[in-house]
């Protein structure tokens, strides 16, 4: 009762602020005082429903300003959207762009767009679609940053006053830069800008006097306490009462009551009436600027003070004294009661400070501190900090262990860990987690993504943990590590990588011959990122995948510039990374006939050589899969006590690499599962191989997490993103409930139905044809004799399911058959299983060895043992033999009959191939397309970016009217099923050059008809 009346009292004083005070308590002074002398001005005007807010962001300024919900809502940034969602400020909210809105014409009565359109580079386009769905004289109120925002500049005189007028300059941009100012231009400029999309000025001023902005400048160096806390929390002020805050509005009180100059201000207030659907004079009117105290009388008015705050502070000081009192009794009768029976025991202190306890002591009330700003400033989640607290006490308990300051209650028969000998470097993971937690915080808020910041946090989260996980090195074992090395052990790995890199990364560009729509939607995430327009790191892009791959895939784009080999750069390289890799871990593991044989077979299969050419993420995950598992298995198999390093770091380096997976989207969804198998296994059959691994699996499974924390703390604040694929897919119930349907429509039974779909899984390999548009062979994914031999891997391995390393690779192959292909719809697709084939070939290769073995064990040991050593040279040919045929059918019988991509798969490719020989500021396109087929297919703005939907390149409906055109040049394609309307085209345009193109697909693919004048 008592929180609930504090609470009621709070929410009075909360209504009875002015705009300054309410910003002050939300948000950064700097910016308060800015927004709070703009929320001002809309409590002047009258704003038509329905209204608009053009680039609404999270809502914030929103929930300010009117009390009352907006119609609608638009931004491009789809967290704050969230967040808006949240405010319950908006009746709708729409993901879109200024200068392509969902709106039919005329949709609303009025619009406004605070402090927006400045961060637009490509305004025009903007104002025109605004003018669209804006009624005639509906009003659009819109302000911006002035002509003078720079010139105001406290720095930049600074520097002047010195003579350094380049680095006034540079202070000017910097400023306009961290600000994303695209724009700060003088009211005519915008008055010209507004009259092209038929706006007319009806009154404009300027706001913000040059002490104002100066206050605003220092502000931007005095909120970085803000900032961080921020990053931290996700919210913005500490403690948002007037107590702590009041310094602040006496310093920034007389900005938000000083009068307006109408001759000049560091920003724009200005407010257009829509007059017609295109370009019309209206010159610029005389500034008529808002009165002070007007704005100041009728915020009174909206405030309708009954009280004064003084007033209400007493009272809720009074309740709060009132609870204190009750409080206060509570914990003295209490503390009598558990007075303590033992006192602690007194233990002998070293000399000199101990750094770490002040590590710990820190650390846990900073996340204290965090987890009760959050349980204060967040009043939609208030159980949002638990975790914080919960995280606090961590390093507490352990101080308390170190310093022998809690008297823990002895448990019977447990004995409790050592932590006070565990090494202190060991505490620092703790600190490690917090730097990836750092991490996520610098790319988590959309628009104001430092992707700079957070590889350098994760960066050194990783080399953090990796010092506090690791033993020290003692002088014997790095004379014995170093004393292994020896190039001759890299010499067959390099001819191996060269020889896979060779045969991936020839005629690139042409084969497979055209670039499909996953490579040209991934690609688009590329160019967004390349743009700076996608820059969380540890987030996720196209259909939930994660977007750290495609950040390395934009290194090449960037250089290159969209292209299909720039797409494909990546794929090959990993690709042939991963057949060396197969040969060290198979060899390390198995054998050296078996690493060589492996590697043979996977240079040239043709499943992996596919997916080592395609522009796509998936070739990542066997690699990464590959040496999460193959490095834990090595690890697990070393036994010796002089060991101990070579031991941790490789149970290190399987870590980082488990967590490194959880950045791909294969790997992300299936190695999890695998780990847990393979867990159940080890406490099943090897519990002694389990307690010798114990603490190392602990140091693994820490640094998995310091290095999978930034892209799981995506995950778990948008928990919907990582399962979404698999319940699109899923055939189960709560996902597509394809299962239930199937029996519904066959009449059989569900049981029968699932066996069979998994009958289809494990045979997905070397039984059933691909059904993913990314390959689709029309032949198995495993030719003969590479299947044949990975079965009878695969019953050698069953038969040898104790030791680990054979485990491994069946739980590899049986989950992702599962998880990967019996359990989704459209079984077999070959992008998902592309995940397995080092596990085939190693089945295969240790088949291949196997029975080769048996053969020779068959013969008189005399003969035996003369063979012996011809037995490797024989694999290697049969092999060699498998691997020809490979690659005599990928780069035969592939070329000339395939199911790869679709008919309008090549139609894009075609066309973004044939309009990138025009120059895009000299045609216009109409694509004769619809309904078949669109120009927003991935694969056009991919590889014809200067071609843009909307602006030069057009989609022309059945019966529909050609949109203007800007050029002179036109070009018209049409598709086989509209050629007819050709005709029309020719009669309107005579003089024209018709072409028809062949496609595989089709023939004829498109035609196309240009007139050129």
């Amino acid at each position: 009762m008592i929180e609930h009346e504090i609470e009621q009292k709070q929410q009075t004083v909360q209504n009875k602020d002015d705009q300054l005070w309410r910003q002050l308590k939300s948000i950064p002074a700097f910016r308060a005082v800015l927004r709070a002398v703009e929320a001002r001005f809309y409590q002047q005007l009258e704003l038509a429903e329905p209204v608009l807010d053009l680039g609404c962001g999270d809502g914030h300024f929103a929930e300010m300003t009117f009390d009352k919900p907006l119609n609608v809502g638009l931004d491009p940034w789809w967290g704050p959207l969230q967040k808006s969602k949240k405010s319950g400020m908006y009746d709708d909210l729409v993901y879109g762009m200024g200068n392509d809105m969902p709106f039919p014409d005329e949709t609303f009565a009025s619009a406004f767009s605070n402090s927006v359109l400045e961060h637009i580079p490509d305004i025009q386009p903007v104002l025109n679609e605004t003018s669209r769905v804006l009624q005639e004289n509906g009003r659009f109120v819109i302000t911006m940053p002035s002509n003078y925002f720079t010139e105001y500049m406290g720095g930049a005189e600074f520097f002047e006053k010195l003579g350094a007028n380049g680095l006034a300059n540079r202070y000017r941009n910097f400023f306009n830069t961290i600000s994303r100012h695209a724009h700060t231009d003088t009211p005519e400029v915008w008055a010209d800008r507004l009259a092209k999309a038929g706006f007319e000025i009806e009154r404009w001023q300027y706001y913000f006097s040059k002490d104002a902005l100066r206050a605003l400048e220092f502000g931007h160096a005095q909120g970085v306490p803000s900032a961080l806390m921020h990053a931290i929390t996700g919210h913005w002020i500490v403690a948002p009462w007037k107590s702590s805050l009041q310094r602040t509005e006496r310093w920034l009180r007389p900005f938000y009551e000083e009068a307006f100059n109408p001759e000049e201000g560091a920003y724009l207030l200005i407010i257009a009436r829509k007059r017609a659907n295109g370009p019309i004079d209206a010159p610029l009117p005389e500034p008529q600027p808002f009165s002070v105290e007007a704005m100041m009388s009728r915020e009174a008015e909206m405030l309708g003070v009954a009280a004064t705050d003084e007033q209400v502070s007493e009272v809720i000081d009074s309740v709060i004294s009132v609870e204190r009192e009750v409080v206060g009794e509570t914990a003295v009768s209490t503390a009598d009661e558990a007075a303590p029976i033992h006192k602690p025991e007194t233990k002998p202190t070293k000399s000199g400070i101990n750094i770490l306890n002040y590590v710990l002591l820190l650390t846990s009330l900073l996340a204290a501190i965090v987890g009760q700003t959050m349980f204060g400033s967040n009043a939609l989640e208030p159980s949002r900090g638990f975790g914080w607290i919960v995280f606090s006490a961590l390093p507490l308990l352990i101080l308390g262990w170190r310093t022998g300051l809690f008297q823990l209650p002895r448990l019977p028969n447990i004995q409790l860990p050592a932590i006070g000998r565990l090494p202190r470097r060991r505490w620092l993971v703790l600190s490690s987690l917090l730097l990836a937690l750092f991490a996520q915080r610098a790319v988590g808020n959309p628009g104001l993504e430092r992707p700079f910041w957070g590889f350098l946090l994760w960066f050194m989260a990783i080399g953090l943990g990796v010092y506090a996980l690791a033993s020290p090195q003692d002088p014997t074992e790095i004379s014995t590590s170093t004393s292994n090395v020896d190039f001759n052990n890299w010499l067959l790995p390099l001819i191996f990588f060269l020889v896979a890199f060779g045969i991936r990364v020839v005629n690139l560009s042409e084969h497979p011959f055209i670039l499909n729509g996953i490579e040209a939607s991934l690609g688009l995430d590329v160019v967004r990122i390349s743009n700076g327009t996608l820059q969380n790191p540890f987030g996720t892009g196209w259909l939930g995948n994660p977007t750290l791959s495609s950040f390395l895939m934009a290194i090449p784009v960037k250089i290159l510039g969209p292209s299909v080999f720039s797409i494909r750069f990546w794929s090959p390289l990993i690709g042939a990374i991963t057949v060396a890799i197969a040969y060290v871990i198979g060899k390390r593991l198995y054998g050296r006939e078996v690493g060589i044989v492996t590697a043979v077979l996977l240079t040239g299969s043709h499943f992996h050589l596919h997916y080592s050419r395609l522009g796509m993420s998936n070739i990542w995950d066997p690699m990464l899969v590959l040496l999460a598992l193959g490095i834990t298995a090595v690890a697990w198999e070393l036994t010796l006590e002089n060991e101990t390093f070579i031991k941790r770091r490789q149970w290190l380096w399987a870590g980082a690499f488990i967590g490194l997976n959880a950045y791909f989207f294969t790997s992300s969804h299936l190695l999890p599962i695998i780990l847990a198998v393979l867990l159940v296994w080890a406490i099943l059959f090897d519990r002694t191989g389990l307690r010798r691994n114990s603490s190392h699996l602990f140091a693994a499974a820490a640094l998995a997490l310091i290095v999978a924390l930034p892209q799981l703390l995506y995950y778990n604040n948008n928990p919907e993103v990582y399962m979404q694929r698999a319940n699109d897919l899923g055939i189960f119930p709560n996902q597509t409930d394809w299962l239930n349907t199937e029996a519904a429509r066959t009449g059989e039974n569900t049981n029968t139905i699932l066996a069979n779909q998994i009958w289809h899984g494990l045979l997905a390999f070397n039984g059933e044809l691909d059904l993913s548009p990314a390959y689709r062979p029309l032949a198995p994914l495993l030719s003969f004799g590479p299947a044949l031999f990975m079965v009878l891997g695969l019953v050698t391995a069953v038969f040898r399911l104790r030791d680990l390393k054979y485990v491994m690779l069946v739980v590899w192959f049986v989950v992702t058959t599962l998880f990967a292909g019996a359990f989704l719809l459209d079984v077999p697709n070959s992008h998902r299983l592309v995940i397995a084939t080092p596990a085939l070939s190693l089945l295969a290769g240790i088949a291949l060895v196997t029975y080769g073995r048996f053969a020779l064990s068959a013969l008189p040991k005399e003969t035996s043992t003369r063979f012996r050593s011809g037995l490797l040279p024989v694999l290697v040919v049969l092999s060699l033999l498998f691997v020809m045929g490979d690659l005599v059918f990928y780069y035969g019988r592939f070329r000339v009959e395939h199911n790869f991509g679709d008919r309008n798969t090549e139609i894009a490719d075609g066309v973004a191939d044939y309009l990138n020989d025009f120059t895009a500021n000299e045609w216009t396109t109409y694509f004769y397309g619809p309904p078949s087929m669109y120009t927003d297919f991935p694969t056009i703005p991919f590889l014809a970016p200067e071609f843009q939907r909307g602006y030069n390149l057009f989609d022309v409906e059945p019966d529909g009217e050609l949109p203007d055109s800007l050029t002179t040049n036109q070009l018209y394609i049409f598709l086989p099923e509209r050629a007819a309307e050709m005709t029309q085209i020719q009669a309107q345009f005579p003089g024209g050059e018709t072409q028809s193109f062949a496609g595989y697909y089709a023939d004829p693919l498109f035609y196309v008809y240009e007139v050129e004048n």
